[in-house]
């Protein structure tokens, strides 16, 4: 009896937790990030490797944060009586995960699943990666799913320059979810 109860309130409070997220999406999409800053400072990582462990960490929190959320339309929270209502349409997101297909000085080359699902973030991501000035040079493949990061990293360590490639990574992201769906002509 005592661990049926115990199932439901962790149940509950994970149901609580992906609302939460839900609601408040800029939460959600800088916790990757610091999660895996937290990780690599903690681990005191240096180099590509905090850059791959960086990566990885967000992809895992991204997923976790994903499963939340769908743990959110299955057990919904009440609210004062009533059940709280769910927005469809961010459950249809795609898989958020980012992956260092290589890295050399330089360059760097992610594989990135929604360029090839959608265009306009891929157009998005494009122009928000060349408009950073240390990046010389970007070439994606939608068929691979791959971008190619040619970059100046003067006076930039790579952890710094990892947490700046995820930043203009989510940017792009943000800039999507914040555009209604009926602008596009």
């Amino acid at each position: 009896m005592a661990d049926e109860s115990q199932t439901l309130t962790a149940s509950g409070t994970t149901a609580q937790l992906g609302q939460f997220l839900d609601e408040y999406r800029e939460v959600a999409l800088i916790l990757p990030v610091l999660a895996g800053l937290f990780v690599t400072s903690r681990l005191r990582l240096r180099g590509a490797n905090a850059l791959i462990v960086n990566l990885t960490i967000a992809a895992i929190a991204r997923q976790v944060m994903h499963q939340l959320k769908q743990e959110a339309v299955v057990n919904p929270v009440e609210t004062n009586g009533a059940a709280a209502s769910t927005n469809g349409a961010s459950n249809a997101e795609t898989d958020e995960d980012y992956k260092v297909l290589h890295s050399v000085p330089g360059r760097i080359r992610l594989r990135v699943p929604q360029i090839q699902e959608d265009r306009n973030f891929a157009k998005r991501l494009e122009a928000s990666l060349l408009a950073d000035p240390i990046v010389s040079g970007v070439r994606l493949n939608l068929a691979a799913a791959s971008v190619v990061i040619q970059y100046t990293a003067s006076g930039l360590s790579e952890l710094d320059l990892g947490l700046r490639l995820l930043k203009i990574l989510e940017q792009a992201k943000q800039t999507e979810t914040s555009t209604p769906a009926d602008a596009v002509l």
